[in-house]
């Protein structure tokens, strides 16, 4: 597979495991969702951009494993630092304005920590370590943001603080594109779809049930 094959591959993907998500979401809701009091003004707009906050995540992860054997240890410190700060900010931001600063810090801490590890290891314990590091402040920083935010036109920053996010991670993935393309290991080696759309799933699923039923602080209450 060459490099123009695999970026549509990428963007293919991403697409179909979007739509796959907010159908099941739909499906959930009908089933579920539609007798949780308040659900529409809780909870509906954070699941809409959680979908999006995920597979954002993880496409960028799915595109650098697929060049994982072509990055170099500056390149490796600087996936982990992004990756790891992403994810953490992005899930700790929409957890803590679903269930306050406990609960969003903790996850989104707690999976920042091991997107940013998983991630920056290709390079070392000094990934590994810049991966962690990021993870810890983006999950704290995500929460606080977010319950800052909770009473002054959330609704209306949080589409612009998500879309500034997939920018930084679309930033992140031209640079893996163009580390690979002056490498001389030009092994692409991607994941396939199925475990890429049960990934997205299983984790939209727990954060989703995190959001729902995880400990609410007494402004959520």
């Amino acid at each position: 597979m060459n490099e123009e094959t695999f970026e549509s591959k990428v963007f293919e993907t991403a697409a179909i495991t979007t739509i796959v998500l907010f159908i099941s979401l739909a499906l959930v809701y009908k089933l579920f969702f539609i007798s949780i009091p308040n659900f529409n003004t809780k909870y509906a707009w954070y699941f809409f951009y959680l979908i999006l906050a995920i597979i954002s995540n993880a496409t960028a992860i799915y595109h650098l494993k697929a060049y994982r054997n072509a990055v170099t240890c500056m390149a490796g410190m600087m996936i982990g630092m992004t990756l790891g700060m992403m994810s953490g900010l992005m899930l700790g931001y929409l957890v803590g304005a679903t269930n306050g600063m406990f609960t969003g810090t903790v996850y989104g801490m707690i999976l920042g920590m091991i997107v940013g590890a998983w991630c920056g290891k290709c390079c070392g314990i000094m990934g590994l370590m810049e991966g962690m590091m990021a993870g810890l402040m983006g999950g704290t920083m995500g929460a606080m943001l977010s319950v800052m935010l909770i009473n002054d036109k959330i609704l209306i920053f949080t589409p612009i603080f998500i879309l500034a996010c997939i920018i930084i991670l679309v930033g992140l993935g031209c640079m893996v594109y163009k580390e690979h393309s002056l490498s001389e290991e030009k092994t692409i080696k991607p994941y396939s779809l199925s475990l890429f759309v049960l990934a997205c799933f299983l984790i939209v699923l727990i954060t989703i049930l995190v959001m729902l039923y995880g400990p609410k602080s007494a402004l959520f209450l």
